[in-house]
């Protein structure tokens, strides 16, 4: 699982939908490793450590798949980080999904919703197992 320069990220784009996929939902950090690094300094962290720290962050952990994964607050507009600017999180520290979205132009055709998607290694799916498998040798 690699999130180097992705293709898929295209900030103009993005920009000029206004974050329909945002205004949906948060993403998630699909990989415990790149999570730790970003905001624990590479430390592994215990769930409840984690629990702790999340509120200073603007995170939570979001729990629908049965197994819990920090991911931004999600609000009755959609994602926390979602300004008028676009994500207030820096390119680097946003979640795994987020930056793997694969953006499709026609969603700026239809006047409401998302159509762009997210690779199968990036799923809730894939998301729910690797933090499975974390909070299971921590």
């Amino acid at each position: 699982m690699r999130l180097e320069k992705h293709e898929s990220l295209n900030v103009s784009l993005c920009r000029e939908c206004g974050g329909r996929c945002c205004q949906g939902s948060p993403g998630i950090w699909i990989n415990p490793e790149r999570f730790f690094a970003i905001f624990a300094n590479g430390q592994h962290l215990t769930f409840e450590q984690l629990r702790e720290k999340l509120p200073e962050l603007g995170l939570v952990l979001w729990g629908k798949s049965g197994v819990q994964i920090p991911a931004p607050r999600s609000l009755t507009t959609g994602c926390s980080f979602l300004g008028a600017d676009g994500c207030g999180l820096a390119v680097a520290e946003r979640p795994c999904q987020c930056l793997a979205m694969i953006p499709i132009k026609e969603t700026l055709e239809q006047p409401q919703g998302c159509f762009c998607r997210v690779p199968k290694a990036f799923s809730r799916e894939v998301g729910r197992q690797r933090w499975q498998h974390y909070w299971q040798t921590v």
